[in-house]
C-alpha cells in the first residue's frame, strides 16, 4: 500500500510548488506599472497660462501702436467740401452786411480767437505715451512671472535673452517717442512668444501665429515705404502658411486666408496706403478666424 501512496504525495508537492510560483509571478506583474512613471512625452506638455497672458498683452499693445501709426500713414480720405449755391451766397452776404454795422472791432477780436482755436484743434493728436508706458510695464511684470516657467520647460538661454533684449528695445522707444520703431519692436516681441509656444501644449499650431506676425510686418514696412522688406515679409508669410494650411479642416476658411494673403501681396506692389490697410485688415481677420477654427477642433 505504501508504494501506491508515494506517487500521489510527489504529485501534490509538485502542484504546490507550481501554485506558489504562479502566485509570486502574478504579484510581480501587478507591481510592474508602479515601478517608474517613465519619461514625459510631447503629448504630456501642459498649457501655459502665463504665456497666454503675456501674448495677449503684447498683441493688445501692437493694436494700440498700429492705430496711431495708421492715422499717420493711411488716414481715411477727407470728405469733399460742397460748393455753395448762389442763393446761399446771397443770404450770407446780406447777413454779413448787417453784422458789420457797429461791430467791426468785436468782429476782429472774435476772428482772432477763432483762428487761434482752429490752430489748436487742427493739430493731429499725439500718441498716448503714458498709456504705452503703463502697458509695457505690465508686459515686463508678466515676463518676470513667465521666465522661470519657460526655463523649466526647456527654453534656451538664447531664446530667453533674445526676448529680454527685444523687450528692452521696445521700452526705449518710449523715451525717444518713436512710434514706428515701437510698433516693429512690439510685433517682433510677439514673434518671440511663438517660439516659446513650441515648448508647451497649444490648441493651434504656433506657426499659425507666425503667419500673423509676417503679414503685420509686411503691412507696416509697406506703409513706411520699405518695399523690399515688405515683399520679403509677405513671401515669408506665404511660405509659413503652406505648413499651416493642411491642419485646417474647414476648406472655406483655408481659401479665404490664402486669397487674402495673396491680395495683400498685390496691394503692397500697388503702393497705395489705404488699399494696403484694407487688405491687411481682411487678411488678419481671416487668419485669426483660422486660428479659432483650429482651436475649436481640438
Amino acid at each position: 500500500m505504501n508504494t501506491y501512496k508515494k506517487p500521489g504525495v510527489f504529485l501534490f508537492a509538485i502542484l504546490l510548488v507550481i501554485s506558489i510560483a504562479a502566485m509570486g509571478l502574478m504579484e510581480g506583474c501587478s507591481r510592474k506599472p508602479a515601478k517608474s512613471p517613465g519619461k514625459p512625452t510631447g503629448d504630456e506638455k501642459q498649457e501655459s497660462q502665463n504665456l497666454k497672458k503675456l501674448q495677449t498683452s503684447i498683441e493688445s499693445l501692437i493694436k494700440d501702436f498700429e492705430k496711431e501709426f495708421l492715422k499717420q500713414q493711411a488716414p481715411p480720405p477727407k470728405p469733399p467740401t460742397q460748393a455753395k449755391s448762389g442763393q446761399e451766397k446771397k443770404q450770407e452776404q446780406g447777413q454779413s452786411k448787417g453784422k458789420q454795422q457797429g461791430g467791426q472791432q468785436g468782429g476782429q477780436q472774435g476772428s482772432q480767437g477763432q483762428q487761434g482755436g482752429q490752430g489748436q484743434t487742427g493739430q493731429a493728436p499725439k500718441p498716448d505715451w503714458a498709456k504705452f508706458e503703463k502697458d509695457i510695464t505690465k508686459i515686463h511684470s508678466q515676463w518676470n512671472s513667465f521666465q522661470p516657467e519657460a526655463i523649466k520647460s526647456g527654453a534656451t538661454l538664447d531664446l530667453v535673452d533674445g526676448f529680454s533684449q527685444k523687450l528692452n528695445e521696445l521700452t526705449m522707444t518710449l523715451t525717444r517717442q518713436e512710434l514706428y520703431k515701437g510698433l516693429l519692436a512690439a510685433n517682433d516681441l510677439y514673434e518671440k512668444t511663438v517660439s516659446f509656444e513650441k515648448l508647451f501644449k497649444t490648441k493651434s499650431p504656433p506657426d499659425a501665429k507666425k503667419v500673423l506676425y509676417n503679414l503685420r510686418n509686411a503691412t507696416y514696412r509697406a506703409l513706411a515705404g520699405e518695399d523690399a522688406e515688405a515683399e520679403k515679409a509677405i513671401n515669408s508669410g506665404l511660405r509659413v502658411w503652406e505648413t499651416v494650411k493642411p491642419q485646417i479642416k474647414d476648406m472655406g476658411t483655408t481659401s479665404k486666408v490664402e486669397y487674402s494673403l495673396k491680395e495683400l501681396g498685390q496691394a503692397i506692389k500697388e503702393k497705395d496706403p489705404n488699399l494696403i490697410k484694407i487688405k491687411a485688415q481682411i487678411a488678419e481677420k481671416n487668419m485669426q478666424d483660422a486660428v479659432k477654427s483650429m482651436e475649436k477642433s481640438q
